[in-house]
């Protein structure tokens, strides 16, 4: 063959390679399909009431993808929660107290990470359940490729139902969204109520809100809204209590948690013959199994042998509630706290009585310095100095971190001004070491000798 000839058949050939030519597009993935959902819970059957609790951490809710020969399905979280990790207690959580400096109050800085409790098995059953969904339809020809993330027409934003009432500022709040929805989230803002806000991390209903996520596709809702929740003491927080394969039985489980819990069901969910999962139940007798304690199954005639050998048994795990618990809530906060963990936080506060009326002065500022005005302690911090322009009221004096054991410690330095620019200042910084100070006219004649002349 001429070699011009052979040259040019190798040219057509790279053309229509580029072009798409020779190449099957059939099974191109092209993204989710609102018009192919599944609901995989309605392949689950149960006599429990799993209504108030996330049975898998994939929603219910899968698309098949635009091209069903593409065999790509795509999923989102059901909800995120605090990140706790069951292997070392920690939670990802911290608390920073700021150091306060002449433009006002020393702001905290709260940091947080929140996971979506995604594991690997949650997506294996969430696939097996799929393949369960699909039987008999067209789709099942192709069996399924894939199950990953929904992606996303621009990134997610976060939506916080009740952080502004702890005067957070929307300039105060930073948020890291990644990109795939199975990785976590790491949110951080600053506070000036940071002992408000720890209340309702222990006591109330969280921290919470919305993760917001912009799905793209075909058909595809604008914006889908899954629910976040930042709360200390909690199952959502805790997560599934799974029991160890074949094991826990004999050797039982242990409480990792810092809280008493009350067990009340056992579940065992299991792969039936036709594909779907089955749940069965038993009660556990409301059980209470306090902080690092361990709960033993010996005695449970009740429970059946083949929940230890049926392979196709996918989980087992325990239904529970936390008890509330004072010393608990005590406990992690300091350790959440850092190196503020054998600290209290304390608030200064002056009782004007009449001073100006005294002095016939125009106006007061109180300034105040501590070596406890530092977190850390190292160094002598001076807190907002106070103007007072009246007598008869109270003002705040600022946050001191007294060490267990210590009183508060702190100087104060009055300066009473008249209208005439006069000035009368504290002969010297004056010691206190009670969190109310009271200036009347005895401490102002004591501190401000020349007003006596």
């Amino acid at each position: 063959m001429n070699s011009k000839i052979l040259l040019f058949l190798c040219f057509l050939v790279s053309v229509l390679d580029m072009q798409g030519y020779g190449q099957d597009n059939s099974k191109e993935r092209l993204g989710p399909d609102n018009n192919r959902t599944y609901d995989i819970i309605s392949q689950i059957n149960s006599d429990f009431d799993f209504e108030e609790v996330k049975i898998l951490s994939v929603n219910r809710t899968l698309f098949g993808d635009e091209n069903a020969e593409s065999a790509y399905y795509y999923y989102f979280p059901t909800e995120y929660n605090l990140a706790w990790s069951a292997s070392t207690g920690d939670y990802d959580i911290s608390i920073n107290y700021g150091i306060a400096d002449g433009s006002g109050m020393g702001r905290t800085t709260v940091t947080a990470i929140l996971k979506p409790n995604f594991s690997q098995k949650d997506w294996r059953i969430a696939k097996d359940l799929l393949r369960k969904n699909i039987r008999n339809k067209p789709e099942a020809k192709h069996g399924i490729v894939d199950l990953i993330p929904i992606p996303m027409a621009q990134p997610p934003e976060v939506d916080f139902d009740n952080l502004g009432q702890f005067g957070v500022d929307q300039n105060h709040i930073s948020i890291r969204v990644p990109s795939d929805l199975s990785d976590p989230i790491l949110l951080s803002f600053t506070t000036d109520r940071i002992d408000e806000l720890m209340s309702m991390f222990f006591n109330d209903v969280g921290l919470y809100g919305d993760v917001i996520i912009y799905p793209s596709g075909n058909n595809m809702p604008s914006s889908i809204r899954i629910p976040f929740n930042l709360k200390l003491d909690s199952p959502k927080t805790f997560g599934k209590f799974e029991l160890p394969s074949k094991v826990w039985r004999t050797k039982g489980w242990q409480n990792t948690t810092d809280y008493p819990v009350i067990l009340s069901h056992l579940h065992v969910m299991k792969k039936e013959r036709d594909g779907s999962m089955g749940v069965y139940s038993w009660s556990t007798g409301e059980i209470e199994i306090p902080e690092k304690a361990t709960a033993t199954f010996s005695n449970g005639k009740s429970l059946p042998q083949w929940i230890d050998t049926d392979k196709n048994v996918e989980r087992v795990w325990l239904e529970y509630t936390v008890k509330p618990c004072r010393s608990c809530d005590f406990k992690v906060k300091d350790e959440i706290i850092g190196g503020l963990n054998r600290t209290r936080v304390a608030n200064i506060e002056f009782t004007v009585l009449t001073p100006l009326e005294f002095s016939d002065g125009h106006m007061m500022k109180i300034k105040i310095r501590s070596f406890q005005a530092d977190p850390s302690g190292k160094a002598k911090v001076d807190l907002p100095t106070i103007t007072v322009t009246q007598d008869g009221e109270t003002v705040s004096g600022g946050r001191l971190y007294v060490p267990d054991g210590q009183d508060p410690d702190f100087e104060y330095f009055i300066q009473i001004y008249k209208e005439d620019g006069t000035v009368y200042k504290s002969d010297s910084w004056k010691k206190a070491r009670d969190l109310e100070v009271v200036l009347g006219t005895k401490q102002i004649k004591n501190l401000i000798s020349s007003l006596n002349n």
